[in-house]
């Protein structure tokens, strides 16, 4: 009797507990920056060993992406910087306040089952001359989308729609076990 009481505590306290470090079935990574060592970083952890980015025929993708939301401040700042720049014919740069929003969605056949958004504000001065065509993000901004890595694994390792998940890829594509 005391045993069956242990076993089943301990099988509830493991039930509640968030899965740290379980390895994610194999997902297909896809992102729409130009930022490898996510991908590095990502594959680095136990719950994402298995990501890659040429598994095209996955239904299990792990999206990351990035967007430059406007503040009401820096609106109004651009728009004062954009003026002031093309009056001193470029001699100035344009000083630009956003919002990094980045991303982190976890699908199945194309259906969100998880998203997770983390945040940060940034500003950033360009010459109008400068290249443009250059999308890869500053260096300050690149370390801070790195940053967002550990959080991100702690929120999705106590989210219960990704352990259902990983639940129901076991059941259909676990090896049977043998007597």
């Amino acid at each position: 009797m005391k045993h069956t009481l242990l076993a089943l505590t301990l099988a509830s306290i493991t039930a509640l507990a968030p899965a740290q470090g379980r390895e994610l079935p194999p997902m297909m990574y896809l992102t729409s920056m130009n930022l490898d060592s996510l991908q590095e970083t990502l594959q680095r952890t136990p719950e994402f060993a298995q990501l890659n980015g040429e598994l095209i025929g996955s239904p299990l993708r792990l999206v990351v992406s990035h967007e430059f939301e406007m503040t009401a401040g820096g609106s109004a700042a651009g728009l004062t910087s954009a003026m002031l720049a093309g009056g001193s014919l470029g001699l100035l740069p344009v000083v630009t306040n956003n919002d990094l929003v980045i991303t982190y969605d976890i699908r199945v056949h194309n259906q969100s089952v998880s998203k997770y958004q983390f945040r940060e504000n940034f500003t950033e001065a360009k010459n109008i001359y400068a290249d443009q065509g250059n999308t890869a993000l500053a260096k300050e901004a690149a370390t801070w989308v790195l940053s967002t890595v550990e959080p991100f694994l702690e929120q999705m390792n106590a989210d219960p729609k990704v352990t259902q998940l990983l639940e129901e890829y076991q059941f259909y594509f676990s090896e049977p076990s043998q007597p």
